[in-house]
């Protein structure tokens, strides 16, 4: 009942607004919308409150001061999203306490295509500097992206291919940064242009940033009773061996055929080193090059709307040094590619067919080559339809996909096939008051990866000796999303809940035993029936909206809680409930931001699990536009956590031994012209 009371309080402060007198000034700014945004993520390119799943888009300021060392820390305080955390350049989102291979990273659409879903240590292969915006879906996504999307997606567009031809014939970007808790330096630019029928883009970064300040001890007060005794070092002030380095750069071309549509390719390369902090001696040396290609045709026949292509080649390789000795070394070689075909208008309804297909060759060589050689390769086809009426439109979708799992060279397990199905309906109502009501439902199957498959022996990283079950099956999962958004006015957002039931969700437990040779715990997969449910609140207060200042209260919050059915007991590694508060004041050319993260304490684990403590994070940043001739500036500074307080992230394997960052100033200019 309280969260049906809480939407009708968000459109119902709407109603009362509405009769309260305008501001005094007789020109207001438009009030932010909703709809500002494309999710690219849709076959359609709906915008984020056209579509019945939970979405959003982080771009533009807010996007600016989000960015962190990685993509996990950079999501990790938008609502329903956390982070493995496994030091600042180690982190993947976590979406409603499902991570791994559940949630689906794509660059520009298409998977990322590295090593980042085999475990926690292992870096995504994208840097935020030169990300232009981050589209963030929330809940089942299998309908479009397959069962590694059954928690969600996060879709990183860079626009290094253009998509639309640039309105001038040279334009750029360049920003400059400095932090002080690890010492951070970093830089990117962004070139762009246009000639003719052609445009093309140019970027690159460079960072470095040393060992991470943290508040009091590295370990928490029961890790350091166990470190004195066995007589390791207990380090306090610094996170040991959290220092990176990083570089990448990349070029696109884009030809454009009038209003025909257009063909692009872009090629880039990544390169990265860092340490790992479960182990003070090791670094991991991460390298990734990749080619990537887009089309569109517009109106290629008369029964197309449009027809788009995508498909990556991607070449990874990341070494583990021990010591500055070669330990072990990962590779992958693959590529993924999708054809999305917008029929025109069949009766009442609109919509696309698409096929996608991938393949990954993995493998590893060294001390940790705990998993086999595998080659996995994914087909699918998939159909989603919209029928608009007056006052609600309906979606409705289905996709049929093959997996296949096939021996590499030296690997001693059969090949393995899965077929899975995904069904989704959804509807959105338009309500009173700029309000609107959306519905979703899904039913999704998941087939279980080679990691938790065929994984048997110690892995150092995660500091456990894990067992893999061949017997797996796939799992299912049935869920539902309920959201209320609204749209404009004196307040503006959504608020969300959910369910997930799962048959065979597959995790990683604890089994409480240690194994005798490596000294390591044990953790087993397993499967059983579970069930996530939650809810997830983002809302807007603009209080003052003139043509030279604005005042805007925001309110972030989420919780989900997740348990193993057959047991009746939580799942491990789930977030605790949190709630942010931030208040965002702009005057002429200077912006100003206040904000309050918290998390509840999380003592609701699973068995041989240890309890989070809460914790707040301050923080509060400042900006100063300017202009230079035709040059665009900006001066920025930005403070993280400025009580300096201990934070530990229960989704993270490290919890116990590696807190967040302490307080963190990072200052720096950008210009643009």
């Amino acid at each position: 009942m309280k969260k049906f009371l809480s939407l009708s309080v968000l459109c119902g402060g709407a109603l009362v607004a509405s009769a309260r007198t305008a501001p005094a000034d007789p020109a207001p700014e438009p009030q932010v919308k909703l709809g500002e945004f494309v999710v690219t993520a849709s076959p359609l390119a709906r915008a984020v409150d056209e579509i019945a799943q939970p979405a959003a888009v982080l771009g533009g300021p807010q996007l600016d001061l989000a960015k962190q060392l990685s993509l996990g820390e950079t999501l990790a305080q938008q609502p329903g999203v956390t982070s493995t955390y496994f030091g600042p350049s180690a982190s993947r989102p976590v979406i409603r306490g499902m991570g791994s291979d559940r949630i689906r990273v794509l660059s520009g659409g298409v998977g990322t295509m590295d090593a980042s879903v085999v475990s926690p240590d292992h870096a995504v292969s994208l840097d935020p500097l030169l990300i232009d915006r981050i589209e963030l879906v929330r809940g089942p996504a299998a309908l479009l992206y397959g069962g590694s999307a059954i928690g969600g997606i996060v879709n990183v567009v860079d626009s290094r291919i253009p998509e639309e031809k640039p309105a001038h014939a040279l334009a750029g970007r360049f920003e400059t940064r400095a932090g002080s808790a690890a010492a951070e330096r970093a830089g990117a630019a962004v070139l762009t242009g246009a000639a003719g029928d052609w445009a093309w883009r140019l970027d690159g970064f460079q960072r470095e940033s040393g060992d991470v300040r943290i508040p009091g001890y590295a370990a928490d007060d029961a890790r350091r009773v166990e470190l004195a005794a066995a007589g390791e070092p207990v380090t306090r002030g610094t996170l040991v061996n959290s220092a990176s380095t990083g570089q990448g750069a990349g070029a696109g071309l884009t030809r454009f055929f009038g209003d025909a549509g257009h063909f692009g390719v872009s090629y880039s390369g990544l390169g990265t080193r860092y340490g790992t902090v479960a182990e003070p001696d090791v670094t991991i040396d991460l390298r990734q090059r990749r080619w990537d290609f887009h089309g569109e045709a517009l109106q290629p026949v008369d029964w197309l709307r449009a027809a788009k292509f995508q498909l990556g080649l991607s070449r990874y390789q990341h070494t583990e040094f021990e010591s500055g000795v070669v330990g072990t070394v990962f590779k992958n070689r693959g590529y993924e590619g999708r054809l999305e075909l917008m029929h025109a208008p069949v009766g009442p309804l609109t919509g696309a067919v698409g096929f996608q297909a991938s393949r990954s060759d993995f493998s590893t060589a060294g001390e940790e080559a705990i998993l086999p050689a595998t080659r996995t390769s994914n087909r699918a086809v998939f159909v989603y339809e919209e029928l608009v009426q007056p006052g609600v439109t309906w979606e409705f979708g289905a996709r049929a996909e093959q997996q296949r799992l096939a021996p590499g060279a030296g690997a001693a397990f059969a090949a393995r096939r899965d077929t899975l199905a995904a069904f989704s309906a959804g509807a959105i109502w338009k309500l009173p008051a700029d309000c609107s009501l959306a519905l979703s439902l899904t039913d999704s199957e998941r087939a279980p990866n080679a990691q938790e498959l065929f994984v048997d022996g110690p892995h150092a990283g995660t500091g456990a000796y894990e067992i893999g079950d061949a017997a797996l099956r796939p799992e299912k999962v049935r869920g539902a999303d309920l959201t209320l958004r609204k749209r404009a006015g004196l307040w503006s957002g959504a608020v969300t809940a959910f369910v997930n039931r799962f048959d065979g969700f597959i995790f990683e437990e604890a089994t409480g035993a240690t194994d005798a040779v490596s000294g390591l715990p044990v953790y087993r997969f397993g499967q059983g029936a579970a069930r996530f449910y939650g809810a997830e609140l983002e809302l807007t207060a603009h209080l003052v909206e003139t043509k030279r200042s604005r005042v805007d209260l925001r309110f972030t919050a989420d919780t989900v809680r997740a348990d193993n059915l057959d047991t009746a007991q939580p799942l491990p590694r789930i977030p605790p409930s949190r709630l942010g508060v931030a208040l965002d004041y702009r005057v002429g050319d200077w912006s100003f931001t206040t904000e309050l993260h918290t998390a509840a304490r999380q003592d609701r684990i699973a068995p041989n699990e240890t309890a989070t403590a809460g914790y707040g994070l301050a923080g509060a940043s400042v900006a100063r536009r300017f202009r230079l001739g035709g040059v665009h500036g900006e001066l920025f500074a930005r403070g993280t956590n400025l009580t300096d307080a201990t934070a530990r992230v229960h989704t993270s394997f490290l919890k116990d031994i590696a807190p967040l960052p302490g307080r963190d100033v990072t200052a720096g200019v950008r210009f643009e012209f």
